[in-house]
């Protein structure tokens, strides 16, 4: 179960080793200056998958190939991979940018 921390800026300042060594998965510390949230404290795994996510929804091929693909989903049409090792967000971004590269034409 992820957490959220609010901490004004003082605070955080103070206790940041503490933040850092304490962040799991899912937590998030909210920084706030006079009462409203200016930043944001996360893993870094949790921030590579948000830079990631970010990227795949902000190009509209990439995030028409991820909808069809939840489309087909949801309609049962799911093919099984082959049986190999859990995918790393590494892996997957170096197969996605393969498949997003335009190539030149013959």
């Amino acid at each position: 179960m992820s957490m959220d921390q609010f901490l004004n800026v003082t605070e955080a300042r103070r206790k940041l080793l503490d933040l850092v060594e304490a962040l799991r998965g899912g937590d998030r510390v909210i920084i706030t200056k006079h009462g409203r949230p200016r930043a944001v404290l996360v893993d870094s795994d949790r921030y590579e998958l948000l830079e990631d996510l970010a990227w795949v929804l902000q190009d509209p091929g990439r995030r028409a190939a991820l909808q069809a693909s939840y489309d087909e989903m949801q309609r049962g049409e799911i093919k099984k991979a082959a049986k190999q090792a859990v995918p790393t967000v590494k892996g997957l971004r170096a197969r996605s940018r393969r498949i997003s590269t335009p190539r030149s034409r013959r």
